[in-house]
């Protein structure tokens, strides 16, 4: 797990952790703890709630639903991609933006 911060120009501590498999709930109560322990114990009062990503080779959607609460604004899992798309997929990507 990485953190990133750079105290005197930042408004938030962001946790970032890399998953090699599919995405478990038993890492969604992970991450959650980590976040709940640098809320209480290393964020500054002037800065907003720590935000926690979780970066994973597959998620079940229905599964990160339910597992973290309705108001979640804290928690984010993605996918990532282990091979880049062709070089002509991510040009025309881009130009959609």
């Amino acid at each position: 797990m990485g953190l990133f911060r750079r105290r005197n120009l930042s408004v938030v501590l962001v946790l970032i952790d890399l998953k090699i498999g599919e995405l478990k709930p038993q890492d969604i109560g992970q991450m959650q703890l980590y976040v709940n322990f640098f809320d209480r114990n290393l964020k500054l009062p002037e800065e907003n709630k720590t935000v926690g990503i979780i970066l994973c080779k597959d998620k079940n959607d229905m599964m990160v639903e339910y597992a973290l609460p309705e108001d979640n604004e804290q928690i984010f899992a993605s996918r990532y991609l282990s091979i880049l798309p062709d070089k002509n997929l991510l040009k025309q990507q881009l130009e959609n933006l």
